[in-house]
């Protein structure tokens, strides 16, 4: 048996949490990404917030993501750690583009994520440039009281969108779990 491991066992359970962490450190295992918005529970979509769905332009297209209800002049939360990197408005007003320094997913099974993209954003807290942890604010929500969210994976290609429930993100439709 390693030496670690009889001195989490000879301190119980706050030894075993120790030895979990310190072998996750070792691993580069990263956390699990945290909520992008401050709300208390699973966060609940806008009436037409789902991801692929149709928008009339200018131009036609669609939704690469999803569009979480917030209470104005609340904080939008870094979901990770890592950099703001410099991002295109596109369709959405106010961006802000996070690079997460590992990939990650909210649950084992889920897809990793590389790059989150906030949008529709009020005022902005971050500059591109600037390195986040986990939970820092870096947006206030809009007077609209929604927040575009959107996630990423980096492929040969590029960077693609893809629905964050297929990450493991919880969120809810009329009251309905979709993931968990």
């Amino acid at each position: 048996m390693k030496r670690g491991t009889l001195i989490a066992l000879a301190v119980g359970s706050a030894g075993a949490l120790w030895l979990y962490r310190r072998n996750r450190a070792a691993t580069g295992a990263p956390d699990r990404p945290g909520m992008p918005i401050e709300v208390d529970g699973a966060p609940t979509l806008t009436r037409h917030g789902h991801y692929g769905a149709r928008r009339e332009g200018p131009p036609t297209h669609r939704h690469q993501g999803i569009d979480l209800i917030a209470p104005p002049g609340s904080r939008v939360l870094a979901v990770g750690d890592g950099v703001i990197v410099r991002a295109n408005a596109g369709l959405g007003r106010i961006v802000r583009k996070l690079r997460l320094d590992a990939p990650a997913s909210w649950n084992a099974s889920g897809r990793r994520v590389d790059t989150i993209v906030y949008a529709d954003l009020g005022v902005p807290l971050v500059r591109p440039g600037d390195r986040v942890r986990k939970g820092e604010a870096i947006a206030l929500v809009d007077k609209a009281g929604f927040v575009h969210f959107a996630v990423k994976e980096t492929r040969p290609e590029g960077e693609v969108f893809f629905d964050p429930k297929e990450a493991g993100f919880a969120y809810l439709v009329e009251s309905r779990p979709l993931a968990s």
